[in-house]
């Protein structure tokens, strides 16, 4: 990166790709109306921020980064209502929680840091110091890292989650969202540098750029796969793309719904699930298909997936009818809506035992 561009300048491109985004996405759209008009409506938010703790979760927790509230709203996945919300930094942007089901990491692109929440009593406990403009974050299977994408740096930032320190950092250019291999060796960095988009692979463990694949357009989201692919999704495509992990190579894309962005796989890896942000559902890729092979409506532009421990529900985020949808994998059917808060994005799903 060129070190005569002022912060300055960095910013305002930023807003720039942000706001080209918006248009692509349809972000905040009005057209389509409600997908799920038959659907039962769970308590609007009802948390309050100032609580100690967070009054009488029932099950497992979902963790949800409100991006027009600068806030986390914490969900009750058994009572299916918001128990609390967490003001955090402006911008909330990437959202994971540890395998214990201790610790939620939250980035702020409006700020320079990423918050650690204690799910015992659902408070920020600490903050990290990172760099500007912080994007996406994953977690390594094991729970001993969290990758941030530091957008606005120009790196990936590898925190340590025992000393909830960066301990690491590597050069990337625009990077965006990320996905880590189960065995938590590499790391899967979506580049949007203008002109040069880019799949960076980052081993971990020497904390070093070993590879990439060149695209035509930014990557959004990366699901690294049971099945051994690595699935995305490009600004600008109506398809999931596919990498092949050993070889870098390109596989054939999957012709999807509009605007596709967040994946994922089922627990037992018989689909791959992905949200069509302008037809607001989500669609099931059956990966030996490479088709898709069903759909489920469930709001305005949804953004996110989490899935529950024993697989049955997916939680889909919609961030333009604010609101969180949960989805019945099998009868791919949505069981409730959920009014959660302003701009519900990311979402992690604690985990059960």
């Amino acid at each position: 990166m060129n070190k005569n561009i002022t912060p300055t300048l960095v910013l305002a491109l930023w807003l720039s790709c942000c706001s080209q985004k918006k248009d692509d996405m349809g972000e905040y759209a009005n057209a389509g109306g409600s997908a799920y008009a038959t659907a039962g409506t769970s308590n609007a938010t009802g948390g309050d921020s100032n609580a100690a703790g967070s009054p009488g979760a029932v099950g497992p927790k979902a963790y949800v980064g409100l991006f027009g509230d600068n806030a986390v709203a914490v969900v009750d996945t058994v009572a299916n209502r918001v128990i609390k919300t967490i003001p955090v930094p402006a911008g909330p942007h990437g959202v994971v929680i540890t395998p214990d089901g201790a610790k939620v990491y939250v980035s702020s692109d409006g700020a320079t840091t990423v918050s650690v929440i204690s799910t015992a009593d659902d408070s920020v406990t600490s903050s990290i110091e990172v760099g500007m403009t912080p994007h996406g974050l994953s977690i390594s299977a094991d729970g001993k890292r969290v990758l941030l994408s530091d957008f606005g740096g120009d790196k990936a930032e590898i925190i340590d989650t025992a000393t909830d320190q960066v301990a690491a950092t590597v050069a990337v250019n625009r990077p965006h969202n990320s996905a880590i291999s189960p065995d938590g060796k590499l790391a899967f960095e979506g580049s949007q540098q203008m002109g040069m988009p880019a799949i960076v692979v980052i081993d971990l463990d020497a904390a070093k750029v070993v590879s990439s694949a060149a695209l035509q357009q930014p990557p959004r989201a990366l699901d690294y796969a049971p099945n051994g692919s690595v699935y995305f999704t490009v600004s600008g495509k109506d398809e999931l793309e596919v990498l092949d992990p050993k070889t870098n190579m390109l596989g054939t894309p999957i012709a999807t719904g509009g605007s596709p962005h967040h994946m994922l796989a089922t627990k037992d890896g018989a689909f791959e699930l992905v949200v069509s942000q302008t037809a607001g559902d989500l669609e099931y890729v059956d990966p030996k298909a490479g088709m898709v092979v069903g759909k489920v409506a469930t709001g305005t532009t949804p953004h996110w997936i989490g899935l529950s421990s024993d697989g049955k529900h997916a939680y889909v985020t919609d961030e333009g009818s604010n609101d969180l949808a949960v989805v019945d994998i099998a009868a791919k059917s949505v069981v409730t809506i959920i009014a959660v808060g302003k701009g519900p994005r990311k979402i992690a799903v604690q985990p059960t035992p």
